[in-house]
């Protein structure tokens, strides 16, 4: 990835974007929207703008959507 494209990112702001406390609070439900087949980034287009310019909070919900894909339905409080 160009270095340069990260540093817009980061500059440009949104005026939708959720910000990352606001994001955090609901990122689970975020991913488990996305995993049930639904759209996400419609019924929550301030995360989804958060999610498109801040690449730590980005990082986070891929590492959230990769862990509940390999988890699928397990109780995590039981593995």
């Amino acid at each position: 990835m160009n270095d340069h494209r990260d540093i817009d990112e980061l500059l440009a702001g949104d005026i939708g974007d959720a910000g990352c406390a606001a994001g955090f609070e609901v990122l689970h439900e975020y991913v488990e929207e996305e995993l049930s087949g639904g759209e996400p980034a419609r019924s929550r287009p301030g995360l989804a703008a958060h999610l498109r310019s801040c690449p730590a909070c980005r990082d986070d919900y891929r590492g959230l959507l990769d862990a509940a894909r390999r988890l699928g339905n397990a109780d995590p409080f039981t593995a």
